[in-house]
C-alpha cells in the first residue's frame, strides 16, 4: 500500500450533517457513515460501507481535482448530508462517471446527479435492469436511466473512431481510460467495467478490476458493527472470506495462532494485489477472451506507479506489470493454451464454494457456460 492511512489526521467524518439515505439498495439504512481521506496526488476516498447478509466491505468514490479546480467523481455513493457535505469541502463537482454496471455502483447515481446537476454524466455502456437501462449510446430509444446521460464511454479505447465512441468526455485531455464489454446472450445482460489512467499523476482508477486486502478492518466498520465483534480477533479475517467467496476453513492444530494460521484462505488473499476470487469464477471464466484482451489494454495505458480500487484498500503501489501479474492465471501462456499457471496461492479446495454456484448456474441454465478454467494454478 502506498500511504494508506484511513486513521490518519486527515480523515474527516461529518455525522451532524446526516448520515440517512432512503432507500438504499442495502444496509446500513439509518447510519450510512462517509469517511473521507486523502488518496494523495490531488485525490481523496469518500468511503462508504456495503453490508448484504453476511458479506460486508468498504465501497469508495474516487475524487480527483482537476486541473481547472473542479472535480472528478467516480463511482458516487448516497449524498448523505455527510458525503455531500465532505465532497463539496474540496471543490465544485464538475463531472461524475459511473465505471460499471454492478449494481452496488449502479444504485446511488440517480440520486447523486440529483443532488449535482450541472455536472457532466458519463456511464460504461450496457447499462440494465432496476436502476435504468443504457445501450452503446445515450439516444433516447436506447438510454433510459432516469437522469440526463451526456455520454457512454466506448468500448476498448477512449479515442474517436472507437466503437460506440461519441463525441469524447471534457475530461479526455486528463484521463484515458478502456472499457470492458462482454454481452453473453445466456446471461441476464452485458458486464462493463472501465479503468482510468490519470495522466498527470500516473493513477490507475479501477472499480472491481483488482483488489488489496488489508491486515486489518478499515475503521468505517466500527460505525456499524458493534466493537465487540470487531475487536474479535476472527472479525476481519472472516469479514473478508465472506465478501470474497472463499471459504470459512480453519487451519489445523490447536493453539493462539496468527490470522494466517488460523484462517489459510486468508492468508492466500491478504496483503497482496488479485483480481476477486467471485470476479475469476463468474466473469473471466466465462469470456476469457475479452477479459485478457482488457488486461491488456489497461496495462498499455501508460506507466502508472499505483492503483486506487473501490473496495477494501488504496492506493495500491503498483505498475502496469503488477497489474498483470493479478491476472496471471489468464496471461501466462505456459501450455500454449493461452492460460498458465500464473503465481496463485489460493488452495484448489478454496474454490470449492464458487464451483457449486457455478455447477449450479449451469444446471439451472442461469447464464452462461463456463469455458475457461479459472482456478488454473492453485495450489494442491
Amino acid at each position: 500500500l502506498e500511504g494508506y492511512d484511513p486513521l490518519s489526521s486527515s480523515t474527516r467524518t461529518l455525522p451532524a450533517a446526516g448520515r440517512s439515505y432512503f432507500p438504499p439498495l442495502t444496509p446500513p439504512l439509518t447510519n450510512r457513515a462517509t469517511y473521507r481521506y486523502s488518496l494523495g496526488r490531488d485525490a481523496w476516498a469518500l468511503e462508504q460501507l456495503l453490508v448484504f447478509a453476511n458479506v460486508s466491505a468498504t465501497i469508495r468514490t474516487t475524487v480527483v481535482r482537476m486541473n481547472d479546480g473542479g472535480l472528478w467523481v467516480n463511482g458516487p455513493q448516497y449524498p448523505t448530508g455527510e458525503y455531500a457535505g465532505l465532497l463539496d469541502e474540496l471543490g465544485p463537482v464538475r463531472h461524475v462517471v459511473l465505471p460499471c454496471n454492478a449494481l452496488e455502483h449502479k444504485a446511488p447515481m440517480k440520486a447523486f446527479v440529483r443532488r449535482y446537476p450541472d455536472a457532466s454524466v458519463w456511464v460504461t455502456p450496457g447499462q440494465y435492469g432496476p436502476f435504468g437501462t443504457c445501450g452503446m449510446d445515450n439516444s433516447r430509444r436506447g438510454c433510459n436511466m432516469g437522469y440526463r446521460v451526456d455520454g457512454v464511454l466506448p468500448v476498448g479505447a477512449l479515442q474517436s473512431g472507437a466503437k460506440g465512441a461519441g463525441p469524447l468526455p471534457p475530461w479526455a485531455d486528463e484521463f484515458d481510460a478502456r472499457t470492458l464489454y462482454v454481452s453473453l446472450p445466456e446471461n441476464a445482460g452485458p458486464v462493463s467495467e472501465s479503468a482510468f489512467f490519470h495522466k498527470r499523476t500516473k493513477t490507475l482508477l479501477t472499480t472491481d478490476a483488482v483488489v488489496y486486502v488489508p491486515d486489518s478492518a478499515p475503521p468505517i466498520f466500527s460505525s456499524y458493527f458493534d466493537s465487540s465483534l470487531t475487536s474479535d480477533v476472527d472479525f476481519w479475517p472472516k469479514s473478508v472470506l465472506q465478501a470474497v467467496f472463499l471459504p470459512l476453513r480453519r487451519g489445523e492444530g490447536d493453539g493462539a495462532r496468527t490470522d494466517d494460521e488460523r484462517w489459510p484462505s486468508y492468508a492466500s488473499v491478504r496483503g497482496r494485489l488479485l483480481r476477486a476470487p467471485i470476479l475469476r469464477a463468474f466473469a473471466d471464466a466465462r469470456s476469457p477472451d475479452e477479459v485478457r484482451a482488457w488486461v491488456e489494454d489497461v496495462s498499455s495505458m501508460g506507466e502508472f506507479d499505483r492503483i486506487v480500487t473501490a473496495h477494501f484498500a488504496s492506493p495500491v503501489a503498483a505498475s502496469p506489470d503488477d497489474f498483470r501479474g493479478a491476472f496471471g492465471y489468464l496471461l501466462d501462456d505456459t501450455d500454449g493454451k493461452g492460460g498458465g499457471k500464473g503465481d496463485d496461492p489460493i488452495a484448489c479446495r478454496d474454490w470449492a464454494l464458487l464451483d457449486s454456484l457455478n455447477d449450479a448456474i449451469e444446471t439451472n441454465k442461469l447464464g452462461a457456460p463456463v469455458v475457461y478454467d479459472f482456478k488454473r494454478g492453485c495450489r494442491q
